[in-house]
């Protein structure tokens, strides 16, 4: 049983540094060049046995180009969408700051959220949609691919991690970067615990073009 997640390629947001959260931002050219270079680190890594997608544009976009490379159909499920910024979504984080004083971005927060902006789903829920989508993954026998969002890879981490007493530990979530079309994997021990085999393996992105070329 392999889990293999992989970010979704370089988003319109990405480039204007927009909080996406659920809005749907197309790939830009850059994004599908990365789409295509993942696609074909995949098939050359053995393909797999399913691929599974979250439903947003950026995400679905990555998951086909890796289809049509490992000769797999997309599904999806929306367990596997990003966090839900609520009225956060499509402002800048600056913005945010300034329209919420109280706010504070996920990764900088510990217990309950303070104060939640309107439409936020909340960490608790956001984690355990999450922990549940990778529970019914890691159940199949075989190989998947899942092509979620930076969010999403960061809470299932967390997910294993809490499996082993270290997030709980440090007392919050612990921070994971996560480039696009990078990918991480997880496998799991006798015990059923989730084993976090590599992360944010970037080695087959192409470099962007520089401006001009």
């Amino acid at each position: 049983m392999t889990l293999l997640l992989v970010r979704h390629g370089e988003s319109e947001g990405n480039v204007r540094g927009l909080i996406q959260g659920q809005r749907d931002e197309p790939l830009t050219e850059h994004g599908r060049r990365q789409a295509a270079a993942v696609a074909e680190r995949l098939k050359a890594d053995g393909g797999a046995d399913r691929l599974v997608a979250s439903p947003l544009a950026r995400a679905f976009a990555t998951a086909e180009a890796i289809g049509e490379a490992v000769g797999l159909a997309v599904t999806t499920d929306e367990r596997l969408m990003e966090y839900d910024f609520g009225e956060l979504s499509g402002l800048t984080v600056l913005q945010a700051r300034e329209r919420y004083p109280d706010w504070t971005w996920l990764s900088d927060r510990s217990g309950p959220m303070r104060s939640p902006v309107p439409g936020e789903e909340g960490l608790a829920a956001f984690d355990a949609r999450v922990a549940e989508a990778v529970a019914e993954l890691m159940a199949f026998d075989g190989r998947t691919i899942a092509v979620v969002h930076g969010g999403v890879v960061v809470s299932a981490l967390n997910v294993a991690m809490r499996m082993h007493g270290a997030a709980e530990a440090a007392g919050r979530r612990v921070r994971f970067p996560m480039k696009n079309c990078g990918i991480s994997e997880l496998d799991q021990d006798e015990a059923g615990r989730l084993i976090v085999r590599r992360h944010n393996d970037a080695s087959h992105l192409p470099p962007r073009p520089s401006q001009g070329a």
